[in-house]
C-alpha cells in the first residue's frame, strides 16, 4: 500500500523538533537576567527527618581497643620481630580490629624477619600497611646517637645483654622448631615428632613410640590370590600404598614412606665404622709381673728344702742357669685313660684368666663399672690389638655387668671387640649437634635435615 505526502509534510519533517514550553521559559529567564548582578533564588528542597536518617552514610563499625599488645609477645620471638610486631600493632590498633591485627602483625615480621611467603593478596595488603613501620624501624636502627665517654661505658653492659637475650631467643626460637610437640594437632606436627634413625623404619617406629604421639603402622589386604595392597599409616594418617606381589609390595611401601617421611622428617644416623687406627680403649699391659711360685708357696716342703741348701731365689744350679719356676704336675682324679682330651670347662671363674694373659684385668673391671654407670652414647671400640682370649675375657665381663657387645670387623679385616652405646633419643642429638655443636655428639651422630622445611 503506497502512502502519498505533501511538499509541506516534507518539510515539516526536516525542522528542528520544537523545544517544549518549559525550556523556553527557562531561556527566556536567562536572557533577562544576563548581564544583571542577579541570580535566580533555587528554591531549597525540604526533606523530612526520616528521609535524612536514610540518606546519611552508614557509621564505621566501633573497634574495641581495650586490650594490651604486650600479651601477644610469644617466648621464641626475638627482640628484632618483636618490634616489629609491637610498632605494626600499634600504628593499626584504632583501626583494625584484634582478631585481625595479630594475624597480620605476624605475617609481617615473617616476611621482613624470615622471609617467609603468603598467598599475593595478603602479602600485598600486609606490605601496604607496613610500609610506614619498616621505615620507623630501619630508622631506628641506623639512627646515631652521640653520648659522653662516661654513659658509653655503663652502655655497653646493656648492649651485651641486649645481644645475650636476642641469642637466647634465636637459640629458643631454633629449638622450638626442632623439639616434639604436644598434643600434635595435624600432620605436620606429626612429622616434627618424627626422625628418621639410621634410615630404620622399625627404629624409627620405636622412637616415635616412646614419645606416646601415635604410632607408623603398616595394614596388609588380599586383592587377589597373590596380589596384596600395603598401606602405611603415621599417627592414623593415611601416607602411602602399593601393590602387588606379598614382598615386592612391602618392600615398595616401605621405601616410598620412608623416602616421603625424609622429605619432612630430620634424620639421625649413628657413625657405625671407623677406621683402623680410630678406636677409643687400648690394650693395656700388666705392668706388675707375675709372682713366682715360690713366693706363694712358702709352706711347701720343696720350697723349705730349698731354702735350707742355700737357695735364696732366683734360678737354679751353681750359675743360675736353671729353671725360675717349679714344675707343673697335673693332677689326674678322673677315670679316663691316658691320652684322652678332657672337655673345655664352660664355666670357669674369671679369677682363673688373670694369671693366663698379659692385660690389666683389675683395668677393665674398674673400665665396665665406669660404663654401666655412666651410659656413654658412643661405643666403645677396643683396639685390634686384643688376642681371642682377652676378647673372651671382657665379653664375660661385658656380660656379667648385663653390657651390650659384639666382636665387629674393622676395615681392615681384623677382629674388634665393642661395647654397645646406650642411645641417646634422637630429639636430644637434634639439640646438642645443630644448636649446642656438640663435639663428640658431633663426631658419633649424622644429622640431615628434611628436604621440605615447614616452619609455622
Amino acid at each position: 500500500m503506497n502512502f502519498k505526502c505533501s511538499m509541506r509534510q516534507k518539510i515539516q519533517a526536516s525542522r528542528r523538533p520544537k523545544i517544549p514550553s518549559t525550556h523556553m521559559k527557562r531561556k527566556s529567564v536567562a536572557r533577562f537576567f544576563r548581564g544583571k548582578n542577579m541570580l535566580p533564588v533555587r528554591k531549597l528542597q525540604t526533606t523530612t527527618s526520616e528521609e535524612s536518617t536514610s540518606i546519611q552514610k552508614p557509621l564505621d563499625p566501633v573497634i574495641d581497643t581495650d586490650w594490651s599488645i604486650g600479651n601477644y609477645r610469644n617466648a621464641h620471638d626475638t627482640i628484632s620481630s618483636w618490634e616489629l610486631k609491637m610498632l605494626f600493632m600499634q600504628m593499626h590498633k584504632m583501626r583494625i580490629s584484634e582478631h585481625e591485627l595479630v594475624p597480620l602483625a605476624n605475617v609481617f615480621a615473617n616476611m621482613v624477619a624470615y622471609g617467609c611467603k603468603y598467598s599475593p593478596a595478603l602479602m600485598e595488603r600486609v606490605k601496604e600497611l607496613g610500609e610506614l613501620v619498616y621505615r620507623r624501624s630501619e630508622i631506628k636502627r641506623v639512627s646515631r646517637t652521640i653520648v659522653p665517654k662516661e654513659a658509653a661505658v655503663h652502655t655497653e653492659p646493656e648492649r651485651d645483654t641486649q645481644n645475650s637475650e636476642e641469642s637466647e631467643s634465636k637459640r629458643r626460637l631454633q629449638l622450638s622448631r626442632i623439639s616434639p610437640i604436644f598434643p600434635a594437632r595435624s600432620l605436620v606436627e606429626i612429622f616434627q615428632n618424627i626422625v628418621v634413625v639410621n634410615n630404620s623404619l622399625k627404629e624409627t617406629t620405636e622412637w616415635f613410640e616412646r614419645l606416646g604421639s601415635g604410632t607408623i603402622s603398616i595394614a596388609i589386604s588380599s586383592l587377589a590370590p597373590g596380589v596384596f595392597d600395603v598401606k602405611a599409616y603415621v599417627a592414623n594418617y593415611f601416607i602411602t600404598r602399593a601393590s602387588g606381589t606379598y614382598n615386592m609390595a612391602y618392600a615398595q611401601c616401605v621405601a616410598d614412606l620412608l623416602d616421603i617421611m625424609k622429605n619432612y622428617c630430620y634424620q639421625v644416623n649413628y657413625i657405625q665404622r671407623f677406621p683402623y687406627l680410630n678406636y677409643n680403649v687400648e690394650r693395656l699391659l700388666n705392668e706388675c709381673p707375675h709372682t713366682p711360685v715360690q713366693c706363694y708357696q712358702q709352706n711347701s716342703i720343696g720350697y723349705r728344702l730349698l731354702r735350707k741348701l742355700g737357695w735364696a731365689g732366683g734360678a737354679l744350679g751353681s750359675k743360675q742357669t736353671g729353671i725360675l719356676e717349679p714344675i707343673e704336675v697335673c693332677g689326674k682324679f678322673d677315670r679316663r685313660g691316658l691320652g684322652s682330651l678332657k672337655p673345655k670347662i664352660k664355666h670357669r671363674s674369671i679369677n682363673a684368666y688373670v694369671h693366663e694373659y698379659s692385660i690389666d684385668v683389675h683395668f677393665y673391671h674398674v673400665l665396665m663399672d665406669a660404663i654401666l654407670a655412666n651410659t656413654p652414647y658412643y661405643d666403645l671400640i677396643f683396639s685390634p690389638d686384643f688376642t681371642e682370649c682377652e676378647r673372651i675375657l671382657l665379653t664375660r665381663l661385658a656380660v656379667q655387668r648385663r653390657l651390650r657387645c659384639e666382636t665387629r670387623l674393622s676395615v681392615t679385616g681384623q677382629a674388634q671387640f665393642v661395647i654397645k652405646r646406650y642411645p641417646l633419643p634422637p630429639h636430644v642429638v637434634l639439640a646438642q649437634v645443630l644448636i649446642n655443636k656438640h663435639p663428640f655428639v658431633s663426631k658419633y651422630y649424622e644429622v640431615k635435615s628434611p628436604k621440605v622445611l615447614n616452619y609455622n
